[in-house]
């Protein structure tokens, strides 16, 4: 087997057995946006970018990861379940303080969703997927801490 097809195999791998997580509850250790990776049930995912979109971007694959310098939580800040949204199949828009997140697109993608609160903890995936300029998201909230 070539060293391409290799890869793909592995890659491949990797966003199914993500994919299979969906509706398990998870104990989640974090994320860090600047590396794009977040931590599971003791796996680190990184989340790629598409590298081969030029000016669109696109959410590309989702991959393990031990090539990292986030700092996670050494125990679990929550539990939480994968949801997959697509904001085409009547979901309702959401927009930040700017009103940047859904401005007149259609989103694809993933939350990461605790299961005691609701709070989305990571959402992660395509911006206006259906439009001559998509653009890929990784978005970590943390709880804001209550005095």
């Amino acid at each position: 087997m070539k060293l391409a097809e290799m890869n793909k195999t592995y890659k491949n791998m990797a966003w199914t057995h993500f994919m299979n997580l969906e509706g398990a509850e998870l104990e989640y250790y974090g994320a860090d946006s600047g590396d794009c990776t977040f931590k599971i049930d003791n796996i680190v995912f990184k989340v790629v970018e598409d590298a081969d979109d030029g000016y669109r971007s696109y959410l590309g694959t989702i991959d393990y990861t031990d090539l990292h310098n986030s700092i996670f939580f050494k125990t679990p800040i929550a539990s939480v379940k994968i949801e997959i949204y697509d904001t085409a199949n009547n979901e309702k828009p959401e927009r930040d303080d700017d009103d940047q997140w859904m401005i007149g697109g259609v989103n694809q993608g993933y939350r990461l969703i605790d299961v005691n609160d609701g709070h989305v903890w990571l959402e992660f995936g395509t911006q206006n997927y259906d439009d001559y300029y998509p653009m890929f998201i990784f978005r970590h909230t943390p709880k804001e801490v209550k005095e």
